[in-house]
């Protein structure tokens, strides 16, 4: 059972794709914390069977994934399922190993300029679309609306001299 998955935003609203991502304690983190014997051999951590079915062979082994994306688990001498085996690894060590999966996103490439715009830069755009349509929405022409954002541009940069200009310094006495 592989624990890693990606849901497709089926609807296509949020351009999201979401995917599970393993946030849980590491295997060595596991094995230091099993009050039995922990041994180290061919990539996997092995303890004994007792863990799973009160056994008494080291046939228990568990490790990282490759991809890093959860705990790979296995009972070599009565083969436990994988849920027994996470059960008892859970119970000896007190730790959530299989809820312990994140949701993470991913912004789709469909929605790409969504990252680049702020709520400034729209509402700056949608004054000055506004203030080039009015003037064509009146009945006017293309030269009132050209007019129309050459002289509110003027009048804000004025505007914006004014009220930014710093204040004389008076000298001290």
């Amino acid at each position: 059972m592989h624990m890693e998955s990606v849901f497709p935003d089926i609807e296509g609203k949020t351009g999201v794709d979401v995917k599970e991502v393993y946030v849980g304690p590491s295997a060595l983190w596991i094995a230091k914390l099993i009050p039995r014997r922990v041994r180290f051999g061919q990539g996997w951590f092995w303890t004994t069977t007792e863990i799973c079915h009160e056994g008494r062979s080291d046939g228990l082994a568990f490790r990282q994934r490759p991809d890093g994306n959860g705990i790979d688990v296995r009972c070599h001498s009565r083969g436990c399922s994988r849920e027994v085996v996470m059960t008892s690894l859970e119970m000896a060590t007190g730790l959530s190993i299989r809820s312990a999966y994140a949701l993470t996103g991913r912004p789709d490439d469909r929605f790409w300029w969504i990252r680049h715009w702020s709520w400034e830069r729209l509402a700056w755009w949608g004054t000055a679309g506004l203030v080039f349509t009015a003037p064509l929405l009146v009945g006017f022409g293309p030269q009132a609306a050209i007019l129309n954002c050459l002289g509110y541009s003027i009048g804000s940069w004025l505007m914006g001299r004014l009220l930014l200009r710093r204040p004389a310094r008076r000298p001290s006495p």
